[in-house]
């Protein structure tokens, strides 16, 4: 038992934030699994199918739950979204507050994720 609390406590502390880790949606309707690493280091990467298709770097407020980024798409034009987690932390979805880039903005407001977990 005090291993298990021991082990908790070290990767609750592990862990900057709540959304470092990885998180993955349900497969669309033609199969298609979304996904995304959110390190402590401040990057991501995001990936369709296991492949690879955009990374960048973010910062996170946990006081009003503000995502901003930067990634290699959308000519480096900053996304702000504000994070909803719900079922315990353990899914999330985007609401927009200001992004420019329409293309990302479609498919962020759309985008549910479950944390994976180990």
């Amino acid at each position: 038992m005090f291993i298990s609390i021991g082990l908790m406590a070290f990767y609750g502390f592990a862990s900057t934030n709540k959304l470092t880790g990885r998180w993955e949606s349900k497969p669309s309707p033609n199969g298609n699994v979304t996904g995304v690493v959110f390190r402590n280091d401040s990057s991501f990467d995001g990936y369709v199918n296991k492949k690879p298709f955009v990374t960048g770097t973010y910062s996170y407020t946990p006081e009003d739950s503000v995502f901003t980024f930067t990634d290699n798409g959308c000519n480096g034009m900053k996304g702000i979204y504000k994070v909803i987690f719900f079922s315990n932390s353990d899914s999330l979805r985007f609401l927009p507050v200001s992004d420019s880039c329409s293309e990302r903005k479609n498919g962020m407001e759309r985008l549910i994720l479950g944390r994976v977990k180990k």
